[in-house]
């Protein structure tokens, strides 16, 4: 499985951290996430439940299970995933769709890599851990992305439906478009990046 150097920034202190984006989720990735990301996950479920934190304040993605997305990715020749790791530990994971295409005006119907799923490990979150581990994994997926809609010959565009607590990240950390309220997408909101916006997202 090809392995591509990327870093992270450890906020701690500011480092920046040499880690390995992977073109692909294996088995043994899926292992870490089992035996690593869900015993975090339920361990921070229940602090905020003896802290009486709301439901709508916990991970959006608590229920996705990596391992039957992975499965099912794997049938697909459009579907592709890709995963973080570093140290010896798997801090990002996503899965895209290379066969959807744009609803922007500027680029209807013009191809895109569509993100399905893309999170980051629990202790990489400063809703979950305080202080956070890495800074930068989502980032690093996103740019994936782009690379892959570039290899694609689809300019860069990428597509994608943001769970609530992401929708700034996508607006304004990445200067993706959004497009409202999906009605038939769970009344997600929808942000496309245009192969302007993926040049300028690139060189930040």
């Amino acid at each position: 499985m090809e392995a591509a150097t990327v870093y992270l920034e450890r906020v701690s202190n500011g480092e920046l951290v040499e880690a390995q984006l992977f073109d692909g989720i294996s088995d043994g990735h899926l292992a870490l996430w089992q035996n690593t990301w869900l015993p975090a996950m339920a361990e921070a479920v229940r602090r905020m439940q003896r802290a009486g934190v709301p439901k709508t304040k916990w991970p959006q993605d608590l229920h996705w299970d990596w391992s039957k997305k992975t499965a099912h990715a794997r049938g697909f020749i459009g579907l592709r995933s890709f995963c973080v790791t570093l140290g010896g530990r798997l801090q990002g994971m996503m899965q895209v769709d290379c066969t959807k295409e744009a609803r922007l005006s500027v680029q209807a119907r013009k191809p895109l890599v569509y993100v399905d799923f893309l999170s980051t490990a629990p202790w990489n979150r400063k809703e979950i851990v305080q202080p956070h581990e890495f800074r930068g994994v989502g980032r690093v997926l996103l740019l994936a992305a782009v690379q892959l809609s570039l290899d694609e010959e689809f300019q860069g565009r990428i597509g994608l439906h943001s769970l609530p607590q992401a929708d700034d990240f996508y607006s304004t950390k990445c200067g993706m478009t959004a497009m409202g309220k999906d009605a038939r997408y769970q009344d997600l909101t929808y942000f496309e990046m245009t192969r302007e916006q993926a040049a300028d997202f690139m060189l930040r």
